[in-house]
């Protein structure tokens, strides 16, 4: 019993350790980290520039990426709450194919970086460590592949980078199929310190280029005698370098005449072999042969093929005939592509031409004369260059010298130029004889050889100067023997690729043009000042000793054309930086590359967008003037700032070549610095310098690009928006460059404080670290002047701002709102508010702080602390408003101008306003305030030089006999240039004595006023009657000594003199504010009696607008007994003519009616009525949602405010609106500045261009995802098909189809497909092609479509049984590990167990 428990016991154990072993050990793992939630939410590509979205990649896109264009990889993750202060990464891989650009932080160092969402970057990319034969070279810009690792800042939930991380496609990798898929070229995944490979992603890309290979004709022809072998014909490969992969053949087609002989295809530019023929065929006459060369795997291009081809001895060819070689279809490999298709020449083709000779021939030369078609700056400027005024191009086409040759120029037949140099053919070894010269002025000579100048290439230089000659003493005939012409000489083929069309047999040229070294026969000069016309000239070529024939006559032409200016090329020295740093510019104005840009009298202009300065500019070979500032522009919604330069160079040229051939460039360099509020982009030269030359339009200049260097090269992108006011609104060339620099910002809300002074273009950032700072960084402003504080917001966040607020403290006197808006306390300047402008994004209130309101910083004022009031002379603070959500990158801009009143004197000296803006912004219902950084304006006037003049009163006697005074006190008048503007009285209390005081000594010009002073009371004789007797006054004295005022009494008798009246006239303005009534003058003239006099008075500031007539005849007879004269006055225009009652004058650009009240006139503004019109556009598809409204609102602001005026945009009016008997001036007189805004529409965004009122709405779009179900038992009978076709109806007609397979698990999406259509909802179906053997059922709607094929098993004979298999039913070899296989496997292990133990007792009891 004992051993049967035993048994029992052992059989249970082996069965539980069977089950125990083979229990998956899911649970083994405990206390494992959680990283549920950490996961991507966002991974789109964009174009970097624009911004586009290219692919959303957690959608299912996949990107088509083009060469030359940098893209951005957006990608964001949550980081959940267990992991917010852990180490989380972001990993990313970018494969073969790709390299980046640009990097958060801007920089590729590893460690710590600053302005993003990550802490530190772990990992920067070197490589991919997969591509082949060592390329990229390392530390190159195309090694930026491969592994990249950031480290997330803590206590972030949420990460994002955009815009930070660029790329850019590498077409080393890319073949010539536009659907060449990259794959895995972006790897992402997510990491903490414990486990990686958290939300791993890979995805595909698709370059959409094109890649074919190109040829060019090196050398396109060669003559070669019966029995002998072409060895110079020359085709070259374009199209870049790429990637091979070895081991395949690269294949190239020849094509020659089937009695030509081939004996080989040599390439020199990489195998430096024979190729090896693989084919033959033949047809027409001609054979095709086949070459190819063993690729060993390279990183090549540029291939070189040489044809040797053979003309047979006995060649029944003529003498002179020709034949074609054509080299066509060539093919390489390109490593890795797929799919394989490598890259071809497609159908182009090289042609080469073979002349045949025979021996007869002694020698043959070939040549072509020119029109060469030039820049004439002599036409308006100056003679000081030199160009290419016709030419002439010779080639020797044998194996053997020429017979000597001899050259003669006859120059410019019309006496049109300056000719100063030609150029004659010139090889080594080449022997000259004495060079035959006159000139233009009758003069002759003989020069030795030895003044010729050869160049490395086929031309040797003879100048004026090296003749003896002034450098502008026109050569008119020259001629030199050149001996024989070397063998194979060619001219011709450095100038080809020049050559209309490349084709050497077309003698026009007017493009680029290569230096005189070029030219076998060239004639060179510049227009005389002032002319135009053709320069024609004649070449002769003939042989030494003979007489020239026609045949060796050519004519050369020089055209005129327009001054040109061309791009120059320059550099930045860096791709990347934060907004703060710093990058320079440099590069050189002209002559960059082969191209001729003479240029004159340049001017440059440095542009400056929003949140870029620049310093330190300089140039070589000009002298640079001071800054002319041209203003302030405005370009999708971004300011742009314009400065001028001339650059003096006297009447001399830049660039190549001078008079004397030599080349004379301008570099220039200049640095820029930027801040937070600098868009993100990317930014080239173009947009910072403008490059053009004076009075570019009146002499009709032209811009234009260089051949070989056109990235970027003008500035066309602002000429609309600059308008007139630079270079007469004509395009500017730039320094071409193409990598640009990226300039990322900070993850922040950013508000910045200038003071911008609107007529010099200077800003002012407050700087209050020290009392150097404060000073260098406070405008100081005089009276007159005006400054606008401008506030600058930009959303740098990766999330919308839901809103936004700032406040901005008016520049008033005595305002103190706390050390959050002043912070150095009140403000001590009186600045009037001129106006406000805003970007239409934002709205302006106007609010009033209530008394005793501060706030400390970081605070802002909340609505009980204010009231918003309607006049802005109510006010005391500005809060800009968003109008809607500021989407990342976006912003807003509000201008603020001040004007300083003339009143503001010398009191106000050294006094200071300090304000700061609060900014308010909310986010996802977070809330943030933030004091920004504070802008200042101080004040200066000098005060004005002074001085004291003083008068004294004598009484005398007829005799001059002092005596006493007959009154106690008597008035007297200072008048300033014949005015009076002041009266004193003397008394014998102040001892007859009075001092003017505190008079100003000049005027604003710098001249002394001239003071006088006249007793108040005497007649037109000096004389007044005093205490019963008559005194004549005498003045005497000057002003810097004082007056006396003498009154010496006359003999008794009684003067017949009348008495005098007076009459005062003022000024009274209407419609004007002081401000601007004192930049007016009016004239009046007086009236006697209704007829008018000859004395007239100006009224203006400078004596308050009233002035008296004096002395005026109370009658015009001396016993007083005729009637009283009546004295009136009329106000008269420009030529004199006086105005009555209710006429207009025209004082400026105003018009005023003038009217009359006794002795005050009065002009009263006319405002005249202007109409306001615009039209509404709408960017909806066609209301293809059917949410477009019939009608909107559109409100009317002036001059910032809302007028509380509306008008309404209509379907039936054709979507116009109008505004109408609007007032042109406001209460100042000032022209207001209308504008307008709409009432928001639901589902739409507005924007506001003029008067044009753009609404856009992104019609709704919807994916429709289709399944594929297979009911077939996975396919047991094989019938399933490699595809199936789907096609999607929408309302019954069709919209799209796909084919779907195995490879994309039998599932697609029609991504982005319309909503609705004409406002109605669309009816998605979709249809399978029949499937034969199944039968199809499609289940579902557009969330999701099923279509469900079950197999249909065909009708036997025998009803479906097969009995030699499995006797006719479903059979198979059971599955250990299927449902319930575990149970039995462990059963029957157990009873293995059992057994064993059975048969193991058995054996014992035998024994």
């Amino acid at each position: 019993m004992r051993n049967r428990v035993k048994q029992v016991f052992a059989c249970l154990l082996s069965i539980l350790i069977v089950v125990v072993g083979i229990t998956p050990m899911t649970n083994s793992v405990v206390n494992a980290e959680t990283t549920t939630g950490l996961q991507f939410t966002s991974i789109k590509i964009v174009e970097s520039e624009t911004g586009t979205v290219v692919a959303d990649l957690l959608n299912g896109e996949t990107p088509k990426l083009k060469t030359g264009v940098t893209y951005a990889l957006n990608v964001s993750y949550s980081v959940p709450l267990n992991l917010q202060f852990s180490n989380t990464y972001l990993n990313l891989r970018f494969g073969d194919g790709v390299y980046v650009k640009t990097l958060p932080g801007a920089t590729f160092t590893e460690g710590p970086v600053a302005s993003t969402g990550f802490e530190s970057l772990v990992k920067t990319p070197t490589g991919t460590g997969t591509s082949p034969y060592g390329y990229p070279g390392a530390g190159s810009e195309k090694s930026r592949s491969g592994d990249l690792k950031y480290k997330s800042k803590v206590s972030l939930t949420n990460v994002s980078s955009v815009g930070e991380i660029c790329f850019a496609l590498d077409d080393a990798y890319l073949n010539q199929d536009p659907n060449q898929i990259l794959s895995n070229l972006f790897k992402l995944s997510l990491s903490t310190d414990a486990t990686n490979d958290i939300d791993a992603k890979s995805f595909n890309a698709i370059s959409t280029e094109t890649f074919n290979y190109g040829f060019w004709n090196n050398q396109p022809t060669e003559a070669v005698s019966k029995g002998h072998t072409t060895s110079v014909l020359n085709v070259y490969n374009t199209g870049g370098k790429s990637l091979t992969r070895a081991g395949s053949k690269t294949t190239v087609q020849i094509v020659y005449p089937s009695d030509i002989e081939l004996v080989g295809l040599e390439e020199r530019g990489l195998y430096n072999t024979n190729g090896t023929v693989v084919s033959t065929t033949e047809s027409g006459g001609f054979k095709t042969a086949t070459v190819e060369w063993n690729e060993p795997g390279s990183y090549s291009g540029g291939l070189s093929f040489f044809p040797h081809l053979k003309v047979p001895a006995n060649s029944t060819r003529a003498n002179g005939s020709t034949f074609d070689v054509v080299i066509k279809n060539f093919s390489k490999t390109i490593w890795n592509d797929n799919p394989n298709v490598g890259r071809t020449s497609n159908a182009q083709e090289a042609k080469m031409t073979v002349t045949i000779m025979d021996g007869s021939t002694s020698e043959r030369t070939k040549g072509y004369g020119l029109v060469d078609t030039m820049p004439n700056w002599a036409l308006k400027k100056y003679d000081t260059y030199n160009v290419r005024l016709g030419s002439f191009l010779i080639k020797n086409e044998l194996t053997t010298p020429t017979l000597p040759k001899t050259l003669e120029f006859n120059i410019d037949n019309a006496d049109t130029a300056i000719i100063r140099g030609v150029t004659i053919p010139y090889a080594a070894g080449m022997t000259y004889g004495n060079i035959y010269w006159t000139t233009a002025d009758g003069r002759s000579g003989t020069a030795s050889p030895s003044v010729i100048k050869p160049s490395g290439s086929v031309s040797a230089l003879i100048t004026n100067e090296a003749l003896g000659l002034g450098i502008n003493d026109s050569i008119k005939t020259l001629k030199v023997d050149l001996g024989p012409i070397p063998a194979s000489y060619d001219g011709i083929r450095p100038m080809q690729d020049l050559l209309d069309t490349w084709n050497p047999n077309n003698i026009h040229v007017s493009d680029e043009y290569y230096g005189w070294s070029y030219i076998p026969a060239g004639i060179y000069g510049s227009w005389k000042k002032g002319t135009n016309a053709d320069v024609v000239s004649t070449i002769k070529f003939y042989t030494t000793g003979q007489t020239p024939s026609s045949t060796d006559t050519v004519k050369v032409v020089g055209k005129a054309d327009k001054p040109r200016v061309v791009n120059g090329v320059g550099t930045i020295n860096k791709t990347q930086i934060n907004g703060g740093d710093s990058f320079k510019v440099s590069g050189r104005i002209n002559d960059a590359n082969w191209d001729w840009n003479p240029l004159q009298e340049p001017v440059i202009y440095m542009i400056m967008p929003e949140g870029f300065e620049y310093s330190n500019l300089t140039v070589t070979n000009g002298t640079l003037s001071s800054p002319s500032y041209v203003g302030e522009f405005e370009k999708d919604g971004v300011k742009l700032k314009v400065w001028k330069y001339s650059i003096d160079v006297g009447q001399e040229t830049r660039g190549q070549y001078q008079p004397d051939f030599s080349i004379k460039s301008m570099n220039i360099s200049f640095d820029v610095k930027t801040d937070k509020t600098a868009r993100v982009k990317t930014y080239h030269i173009n947009d910072f310098l403008g490059i053009t030359t004076k009075d570019f339009k009146d002499i009709d200049a032209v811009i234009k690009r260089e051949k070989w260097d056109a990235s970027n090269w003008n500035t066309s992108k602002y000429t609309a928006t600059f308008g007139e006011k630079v270079n007469s609104g004509k395009d500017m060339v730039s320094l071409s460059e193409g990598p640009g620099i990226k300039i990322t910002q900070a993850y922040e809300v950013s508000a910045k404080s200038e003071l911008l002074i609107p007529n010099t273009g200077k800003s002012y950032v407050y700087d209050n670290t020290s009392e150097t700072a404060k000073e260098a960084t406070t405008p100081v402003l005089k009276p007159g002047d005006d400054a606008a504080l401008r506030i600058t917001v930009r959303n740098n966040m990766t999330s919308q701002l839901d809103r936004v607020s700032l406040f901005v403290p008016l520049l008033k006197k005595d305002l103190n709102f706390g050390a959050g808006f002043m912070p150095e306390g009140k403000t001590e300047l009186p600045l009037e508010l001129k106006k406000v402008e805003t970007t239409p994004n934002f709205e302006v209130k106007y609010i009033k702080l209530k008394a005793g309101k501060t706030y400390p910083i970081n605070e802002s004022p909340q609505p009980a602390d204010y009231d918003i009031v309607t006049d802005p002379a109510d006010a005391n603070m500005i809060m800009l408003v968003s109008r809607s959500a500021v989407a990342p990158g976006d912003g807003g801009r509000v201008d603020i101008t001040y004007k300083v009143g003339n009143d503001v004197t010398h009191l106000y000296n050294e006094k200071k306003n300090v304000i700061t803006p609060v900014l308010d912004y909310n986010i996802g219902g977070n809330t943030s305030t933030l004091t920004r950084e504070p802008a200042a304006v101080s004040f200066h006037v000098d005060a004005p030089v002074t001085r004291d003049i003083t008068v004294k009163k004598l009484w005398k006697d007829h005799a001059g006999t002092a005596i006493t005074a007959p009154v106690t006190s008597v008035d007297v008048e200072l008048l300033k240039d014949g005015a009076v503007v002041e009266e004193k009285q003397l008394t014998a209390a102040n001892g007859w004595t009075v001092t003017f005081d505190n008079l100003e000594k000049t005027n604003a010009a710098g001249v002394d006023y001239a003071y006088t002073v006249r007793e108040k009371g005497l007649d037109a004789s000096n004389d007044i009657k005093l205490g019963g007797a008559w005194y004549k006054g005498a003045t005497s004295g000057s002003m810097d000594a004082g007056f006396t005022v003498t009154n010496k009494k006359s003999l008794t008798f009684t003067p017949m003199i009348p008495a005098t009246t007076k009459l005062t006239v003022s000024k009274e303005w209407s419609g004007l504010s002081q401000a601007n009534a004192n930049e007016q003058s009016v004239t009046v003239k007086l009236f006697k009696n209704g007829i008018a006099t000859s004395q007239v008075k100006v009224l203006d500031k400078d004596n308050n607008f009233k002035a008296t007539f004096d002395n005026l005849p109370d009658t015009d007879a001396v016993n007083g007994v005729n009637t009283k004269n009546v004295y009136t006055v009329k106000e008269v225009d420009a030529d004199g003519n006086a105005l009555n009652a209710g006429d207009k004058i025209k004082l400026g650009d105003k018009e005023f009616v003038v009217s009359y009240d006794g002795a005050k006139v009065k002009n009263t503004l006319v405002n005249p009525k202007i109409k306001l019109e615009g039209d509404k556009v709408w960017n909806d598809a066609n209301d293809q949602d059917g949410i477009r409204p019939d009608e909107v609102t559109v409100k009317l602001i002036a001059n910032g405010i809302d007028t509380g005026k509306t008008a309404n945009a209509t379907k039936a009016d054709g979507w116009g609106y109008k505004f109408e008997n609007l007032d042109k001036y406001d209460t100042n007189g000032d022209e207001i500045v209308y504008s307008v805004v709409e009432i928001g529409v639901p589902g739409y965004t507005s924007h506001v261009n003029g008067t044009r009122v753009t609404n856009t709405h992104d019609p709704a779009k919807i994916d429709i995802p289709v399944k594929k179900i297979w009911n077939d038992d996975n396919d047991a009978k094989g019938k399933r098909p490699q595809s199936v076709h789907i096609t999607l109806f929408a309302d019954g007609v069709k919209a799209d189809e796909v084919d779907l397979n195995a490879g994309d698990n039998w599932a697609h999406t029609f991504a982005n497909m319309p909503k609705f259509k004409d406002g109605k909802l669309i009816k998605y179906t979709v249809k399978e092609d029949a499937v034969a053997s199944y039968e199809s059922k499609i289940t579902g709607d557009e969330t999701e479509f099923q279509v469900t094929n079950t197999y249909k098993e065909p009708v036997k004979p025998n009803g479906g049984n097969d009995p030699g298999k499995n006797g006719g039913k479903k059979g198979g070899k059971p599955n250990t590990f299927d449902d319930g296989g575990m149970a039995l496997y462990s059963m029957m292990a157990g009873l293995s167990g059992l057994a064993f133990i059975a048969v193991s007792k058995k054996r014992k009891y035998s024994r």
